[in-house]
């Protein structure tokens, strides 16, 4: 990869990273690429030349989001240790990455309203709804015993906004400890 390769790549990242933190504090509605452009230091002609409006860099992050919460059933692991694998996974990604922390509160806003902002995001999401497509392996997992007894959504469901929480609480304060991945996988173990 070349310099000027780099630096585009360099300055799409800082504009990305930007734009999120605006969309997490302002919403889509309140944010402006004014703003955006002030912040990163970049004319509002470069931002376009990456980003042609608003709504496609609202829709990049809602694709990189969506990169990220591909959920992947490994054919040869029990239901419960594909949850802790995937628990393992998410918080190294956040111990490691502030950005992905952010990109959590992002996702979670944006399943309110994204598709009210742009009929690809919407779709997108729509696509990465992690919380239903964990419905049958937590059913396959009540099945074999390994997991508790109850409403399978419902235990999709405590399980993915407690991960949701915590990722907000370390996108909020990064020195904030993260929790033992064994408390999460508790709330569906049997």
């Amino acid at each position: 990869m070349g310099n000027r390769d780099k630096e585009r790549e360099k300055r799409q990242g800082q504009i990305l990273q930007i734009a999120l933190d605006q969309f997490i504090m302002k919403g889509y509605y309140g944010t402006s690429t004014r703003e955006i452009c002030n912040i990163a230091e970049v004319s509002s002609g470069l931002m376009f030349h990456y980003f042609d409006s608003k709504k496609t860099l609202y829709e990049t992050l809602i694709e990189i989001g969506c990169e990220k919460m591909v959920f992947m059933p490994e054919e040869d692991l029990s239901p419960l240790k594909i949850f802790e694998k995937n628990i393992q996974d998410l918080f190294q990604l956040i111990r490691s990455n502030p950005f992905s922390a952010k990109m959590f509160v992002f996702m979670g806003y944006a399943v309110y309203n994204a598709a009210h902002i742009s009929q690809k995001a919407g779709e997108l999401l729509a696509q990465h709804d992690i919380i239903n497509q964990s419905v049958p392996l937590i059913e396959k997992g009540q099945e074999l015993g390994e997991i508790r007894s109850g409403n399978p959504l419902a235990l999709s469901i405590s399980f993915w906004c407690s991960i949701q929480g915590i990722a907000e609480a370390i996108a909020l304060n990064p020195d904030n400890p993260i929790p033992d991945e064994k408390w999460i996988l508790d709330i569906l173990k049997k």
